[in-house]
């Protein structure tokens, strides 16, 4: 389905029904509209079934919190905005830390299975706290909740409103050394986790102070095999218009930006993204410039003495034929005043010796066969017709 519609420009874009995901899911399509891209929103309650219709290619893309831990087949193409969690709890309730918090609560932390829920049963966990101390509702209607324990955007009025009966739990205390909180604690244990301040003046009504909570990022999913130029195209479009859709939800710009982490993503980053924000780095010649100058210098110095080391190898061997020569000339210039045809056996078996004693080199110095050779080989032989010419007559 999903590469008939990427061809189509037509892509299934899949989000929770919680605010601020449709929002967003909005703005995207309407960015895209001008570019000739279409968008079909496709509203979803359980955010397993989102990655499960990804990962199946029943939708393209999907805005979706990152999960504790990676999904196979999964990959993100940017990160769009971070989910914070609000901890509430009753205005009666005393509660000193995070155990005090849950033990003998009943507490809505979102759909079973979703990031909320899975965060709190790790939380229970990590503190000690058995799940029999605690109950867990389905939803928040049937029966008010002594806590909630939720993921999300930041609260509108309407929402603040409604839970005038509750108060926000922070993961701080006051007197807490720079990153030794709870807070710092849980982010230490739990990567995917981040800090995150709520300033006292968010929420009037549900904090007197700062609150100490965390976040996760919210991402742009699609599956792994997800056109690449297509990947490309999207990623440039939204962090080119990240202040448009910031205008919906201001916590945008704190996520989507080119300075992602991808070493930090449990959705690793699709390659049309890393090809988008790679495209201004410096090729492989310009980044090592240096290097290549440093090895063409090195190269031009070996080739250089290697040619030296060749033109005194030459002129060696020359050097050495131009004795021979020397000894031959002797031979020819001598010959003609010998006696008795004894001596010119003497003179021609000593042009003889010569060749030999040249053709010697040929094997035991691997003396190359050139003009050099040849020369002198025509030059001997000359010679030798020339004193048997002489012991003939």
């Amino acid at each position: 389905v999903g590469t008939c519609q990427a061809k189509d420009r037509e892509l299934t874009l899949a989000v929770s029904t919680e605010e601020p995901a449709p929002s967003i899911a909005e703005n995207i399509r309407e960015l895209f509209d001008e570019r000739g891209l279409q968008f079909s929103i496709q509203a979803m309650s359980d955010p397993g079934e989102i990655l499960l219709a990804v990962r199946e290619r029943r939708i393209d893309l999907a805005i979706v919190e990152e999960p504790d831990s990676p999904v196979p087949g999964l990959v993100t193409l940017v990160s769009l905005y971070p989910s914070v969690l609000h901890v509430l709890y009753k205005r009666d309730q005393r509660v000193d830390d995070f155990p005090d918090l849950i033990r003998g609560a009943s507490v809505y932390a979102g759909p079973k299975g979703g990031v909320s829920h899975r965060l709190l049963m790790q939380l229970a966990e990590d503190f000690r706290v058995p799940q029999e101390q605690f109950s867990v509702l389905e939803n928040p209607w049937t029966q008010t909740p002594d806590v909630y324990f939720i993921f999300g955007g930041l609260l509108d009025g309407d929402s603040v409103e409604r839970l005038a009966g509750y108060q926000l739990y922070s993961f701080a205390q006051e007197g807490d050394v720079d990153g030794g909180s709870v807070a710092d604690a849980i982010v230490l244990r739990h990567s995917y986790l981040k800090k995150f301040l709520l300033p006292g003046s968010v929420y009037y009504s549900l904090a007197e102070e700062a609150i100490m909570t965390l976040s996760i990022r919210s991402v742009l999913i699609a599956h792994e095999q997800f056109d690449e130029d297509l990947a490309m195209e999207i990623a440039s479009r939204l962090f080119n218009g990240a202040r448009e859709i910031a205008q919906g939800y201001s916590l945008v710009t704190r996520e989507l930006n080119t300075s992602i982490d991808a070493s930090a993503l449990n959705f690793p980053l699709h390659s049309g993204t890393r090809r988008f924000l790679d495209r201004d780095k410096p090729g492989f010649i310009e980044r090592n410039v240096d290097v290549l100058a440093l090895s063409l210098t090195v190269l031009a110095a070996i080739l250089s003495g290697l040619l030296a080391w060749y033109r005194n190898r030459q002129q060696l061997k020359k050097d050495r034929f131009d004795a021979y020569y020397q000894r031959l000339l002797e031979i020819r210039q001598h010959y003609d005043t010998a006696l008795d045809s004894t001596e010119l056996r003497g003179q021609r078996q000593a042009v003889l010796d010569l060749q030999q004693e040249v053709l010697g080199l040929l094997v035991d110095e691997r003396i190359a066969a050139d003009n050099n050779l040849t020369a002198f080989l025509s030059l001997s032989n000359q010679v030798l017709n020339e004193i048997n010419a002489s012991i003939s007559s």
